[in-house]
């Protein structure tokens, strides 16, 4: 829940600094209130814009990539000005619903659909390079894993190059990362049905594990529909993008990966 304040500006004098809020409770059904702090036992990570900044270091990179395919796939245009038109549609569309038909309409192209698809292989294709996580990242993984969590990363997007990004970042040889499941955009593994092998694997309740991911629409959604707590980090390509109800509403917000540890859980408690 967001919260906008208004009013007055105080007097210089009496303008105080304020400690900004990292995290935002979901408003709840009162049937949905707990006594007790739940305990969570597995945490299933996604991987860009949660564990790393993937807007920063990747979605430029990918769209100059898909600029310049849509130009060697017969677009009359500039490549440059090709990726400046697909960065203005891209603020509108982060999802990336219409972006190469909006680039494409907007320099007239003759064979719009073979240049869309060309720029689509070409943004989900593009090469890794050396990548960061954030510096907070491997603290966090390593804190759960000493408290027995078990850590898990559900990652969506091209495999091979998930994989080259999970390479580049260290996470392939991180021991606080139990296993790491690839999503994939032809729907060979969706993000609902990783987290039910994690479940199956791990023999742990719904309650007992926790999704942590900037995506409304996917993990977020994946995880409380199997009724597994959420977590939404506030940052990246899908910053600015509203949840479509409530089935999207994730049960915290915030707005650093850090942040997860301050929750109200019990981490990896013993069983009973």
């Amino acid at each position: 829940m967001y919260i906008a304040l208004s009013g007055e500006m105080p007097l210089p004098a009496q303008t105080k600094k304020q400690k900004k809020p990292t995290t935002h409770l979901r408003r709840k059904p009162p049937q949905a209130h707990r006594t007790t702090s739940p305990v969570i036992r597995c945490v299933i990570f996604d991987l860009d814009d949660t564990l790393y900044d993937c807007l920063r270091q990747r979605v430029p990179v990918a769209h100059r990539h898909a600029a310049q395919a849509m130009v060697e796939a017969g677009l009359n245009a500039d490549a440059e000005a090709v990726y400046r038109a697909r960065m203005r549609a891209f603020r509108r569309d982060p999802m990336l619903r219409y972006i190469d038909a909006e680039v494409t309409r907007h320099f007239g192209a003759e064979n719009p659909e073979a240049i869309s698809n060309a720029a689509r292989e070409a943004y989900f294709n593009c090469s890794v390079g050396e990548l960061k996580l954030f510096p907070e990242s491997l603290p966090l993984l390593r804190f759960l894993a000493k408290r027995g969590v078990r850590n898990f990363i559900v990652s969506f997007g091209e495999p091979r190059i998930q994989r080259a990004k999970v390479k580049s970042l260290g996470l392939d040889r991180e021991p606080s990362i139990e296993k790491i499941y690839y999503a994939d955009r032809g729907n060979v593994l969706t993000k609902e049905a990783a987290f039910r092998k994690i479940r199956r694997k791990t023999r742990l309740k719904s309650e007992e594990i926790l999704v942590v991911g900037d995506r409304p629409a996917r993990e977020i959604r994946a995880g409380r529909e199997l009724g597994m707590h959420t977590v939404r980090l506030l940052h990246g390509e899908f910053k600015a993008q509203k949840p479509m109800g409530l089935e999207e509403e994730a049960d915290y917000v915030i707005r650093n990966i850090a942040d997860v540890r301050e929750l109200p859980w019990i981490w990896g408690a013993p069983q009973k």
